[in-house]
């Protein structure tokens, strides 16, 4: 082996740390990037996702909760077995249908904003400083005290 061919991988094993520290650095400031201010103009699904979401999304989680279903009829008796079942319906059958009631091209954010538009009569709502708010069902027995 030559001295050139020795000084071109010495040069490689010192590098290669320098170039890894470099990339993992630039992957882990990738979230601080992504926390920036929402411009609700723009919230809400498009065109384009809503099209996606009826074509793809809502069959594919249809055939997802009806296999979730299978799955937790199946599993049955082992979750109960194994003291689990609430478990397993939650993950089985409960969530997959649940995401079939998100609005057409929405996110789970976008939905949770939707949805906690609606109007309940049942639903006082306290705004304490924007965007933070106090919800109490008027069903419930609330007690408050100065």
């Amino acid at each position: 082996m030559t001295v050139k061919a020795t000084n071109k991988r010495a040069v490689k094993q010192k590098l290669f740390p320098v170039f890894t520290s470099l990339a993992l650095m630039a992957t882990s400031m990738q979230p601080t990037f992504a926390a920036i201010e929402i411009d609700e103009t723009d919230f809400g699904p498009s065109y384009e996702t809503m099209v996606v979401d009826t074509i793809v999304g809502k069959p594919l989680q249809l055939v997802n909760a009806v296999a979730g279903t299978a799955a937790y009829i199946v599993s049955l008796p082992f979750s109960l077995i194994g003291g689990n079942a609430d478990q397993a319906q939650q993950k089985l059958f409960v969530e997959p249908w649940d995401a079939m009631g998100r609005c057409l091209g929405c996110t789970v954010a976008e939905d949770n904003y939707y949805k906690s538009q609606v109007i309940d009569n049942n639903t006082v709502r306290i705004v304490v400083d924007q965007p933070s708010e106090i919800l109490i069902n008027t069903n419930d027995y609330v007690v408050v005290t100065p």
